[in-house]
Parts: C-alpha cells; structure tokens; sequence
C-alpha cells in the first residue's frame, strides 16, 4: 500500500481521551465485512447550463414554441444561432428534431428542472460498495476516503492486529437496483450517476474499524471522520448480529 492501512491506535486512544464525558473499556480493532459490485455503466453528470442553451430549453418547456425561425423571432437572434445550440443540445440528448420542430427528451425536460445540463456517458467502469449487515449502500464519503481491504487481515506496523467479523448473509441480488432507485442516489455514487448498469457478481471487502467500548455507549472510529462516526457504529450493529462471538473480549485493554 502507498497510505497507511489504517490509524494506529494511540491515535484513536488520544482522540477517545479529548472526548468528554466518555470512559472507554477497551479498544478493539476490528475488519467490517462489506461488499463490492464493480459495474459498467451508464452514468449521468451535471453540468453548468450556458445562457443561451438554458433560455433555449426553458422556451421549449414553458413557451409553446418549436420552431428553429419562431425561436429566432422570440429571442431576436439570427436563426443560424438556435440551429447551432439546438444541434448541441440534440447530441447531448435533450433535444429530439420531429416534423413540427424540436421537443425536448425526458433528459432535457429534467435538466431544465433541475437546473443543471445532464450529460450521459457510457461504459463507465465504477464500483459499489454495500455494507455487510442489511446490504445498504456505502455514503460516498466513505466509500472514497475510506481503505478497503480485498482480504480479512491487517496488521499495523505497531503490531496492531485487526479481526474480522464475518457477515451474516450475502448481498441481497436487488440491492443495486434499489440503489439506483432512490432520489439521493448521489449520496451514495457521487456526482457521476449510475442510471443503467451490467453488473458483476459481489466480492467481500473489508474496511478497517476500531470499536471502542465504553461504560455506556460504545464507539467507532474509521478513515472518512475525524472522531466518533455514527454511520460505522450503525454498520457495526448490522454486521456483528446476535451470533457473533463477544469481540469484546478480544483486542487490547485501555482503563480511564
């Protein structure tokens, strides 16, 4: 690796100490078993609109007006000026030329409302991350800073040793197509959206984690935050379940 694995864990001990009000246990490092879809994709990505090609789609939408001459007349420009951005607009795919002038595709009428010029690019190569628990989509920011792991071991220069938690059930065969699915599908993929994908079967990864027991509720610590991160915690619970050993036990002492 070209970056460190992972915190040592004198780091987490001396963010866990700055913490107030919080008496830790023990700190236990810990792989959370996570899955990885690599797919290729249609992706969409925004864009800011030019003024003109905006005014052009706005007045298709909201003016009744098709025509490459009658636009030129409602804008006062040369005709040759809406032909050009209407050419532009049909190759991004939100214009479509018909016998009675120009109408907008689904694209451009959810450009237009969003506010932002979509582009559609093809065979995208982007991978999907999903926790091992309830097999919900990895938030983006966790997805890019965190480490994964394509195997269940690590050990830290220190001689920190993580142990691995093994996940309770494979993931589920429709957890990307809910993903694609939801509105905040962006949360999850980034600012390149995956609107049609040919997916390849789950591989399990691993993400680094140290959970720290406290005398009331415990913790986690990863990459992606710089302190407690309640999304871990929640992957945490999913992931270990009711048969998983007592982790606890295992990993290195810390007293307040």
């Amino acid at each position: 690796m070209t970056r460190a694995a992972h915190l040592p864990m004198r780091e987490v001990v001396r963010r866990v100490g700055a913490l107030p009000g919080v008496r830790p246990v023990r700190f236990v490092p810990l792989l959370l078993p996570m899955w990885a879809v690599d797919v290729l994709a249609t992706v969409r990505e925004a864009q800011p609109y030019d003024v003109f090609d905006r005014y052009l789609t706005r007045a298709l939408a909201e003016a009744g007006l098709s025509g490459i001459a009658e636009l030129a007349t409602f804008f006062g420009v040369e005709p040759v000026l809406v032909d050009r951005t209407a050419r532009f607009l049909e190759g991004l795919g939100h214009v479509r030329r018909t016998t009675g002038g120009l109408t907008l595709t689904e694209l451009g009428r959810r450009s237009m409302t969003d506010g932002r010029r979509y582009r559609l690019s093809r065979n995208r190569r982007l991978t999907l991350l999903f926790d091992g628990g309830a097999g919900e989509p990895v938030p983006y920011a966790h997805a890019t800073h965190a480490v994964w792991l394509p195997e269940p071991a690590l050990t830290l220069p220190d001689g920190t040793a993580f142990t691995p938690i093994t996940a309770s059930a494979g993931l589920p065969a429709e957890a990307v197509d809910r993903l694609l699915a939801r509105d905040d599908v962006a949360d999850f993929t980034g600012p390149a959206v995956p609107v049609a994908v040919e997916a390849s079967a789950p591989r399990p990864v691993w993400l680094p984690v140290y959970l720290v027991e406290c005398e009331d509720e415990p913790l986690v610590f990863g990459w992606a935050v710089d302190g407690p991160d309640p999304y871990l915690l929640q992957v945490y619970r999913g992931c270990a379940g009711e048969s998983q050993p007592d982790v606890t036990q295992c990993g290195d002492r810390h007293g307040p």
